[in-house]
C-alpha cells in the first residue's frame, strides 16, 4: 500500500511533463501542415508571376521553396530521429527572397 501511495504521487507528477512533450509534437505536426499551405500558396503566386515577367525585381520562388524544404526536414528529423547525430549547420534559412531581374534577360 505504501509503495503504491509513492508509485500513484511520482505518476502525477510526471504527467504534466508527458502532456508537455504531446503538446510540443502536436503544435510541430501543426507546423508541417501550415508549412504545405505555404508551399501551395508559393506555387500559385509562382504561376501568376510566370505570366507577367516585366519587373525589375521578381521573388525568388526557388529559394524560398528550398528554405520551406530545410524546415520541413528539420521538423520531420525532429519527430521522428533515426537515431542520436550531432546537428548539421550546412542548411540555413536565407530570408532573402527579393532578387534584381538579371542583366541577361
Amino acid at each position: 500500500m505504501r509503495h503504491t501511495r509513492k508509485l500513484i504521487v511520482l505518476l502525477i507528477a510526471t504527467l504534466p511533463a508527458l502532456q508537455c512533450h504531446a503538446s510540443e509534437k502536436d503544435e510541430l505536426a501543426q507546423v508541417l501542415r501550415q508549412l504545405d499551405q505555404v508551399q501551395a500558396g508559393l506555387d500559385r503566386a509562382r504561376v501568376v508571376a510566370n505570366q507577367t515577367q516585366d519587373a525589375r525585381f521578381y521573388f525568388d520562388y526557388q529559394q524560398a521553396t528550398r528554405d520551406i524544404s530545410t524546415m520541413k526536414q528539420g521538423i520531420s528529423t525532429y519527430l521522428e530521429p533515426s537515431r542520436a547525430q550531432p546537428a548539421s549547420r550546412q542548411s540555413s534559412v536565407t530570408g532573402q527572397y527579393r532578387a534584381e531581374e538579371p542583366a541577361w534577360r
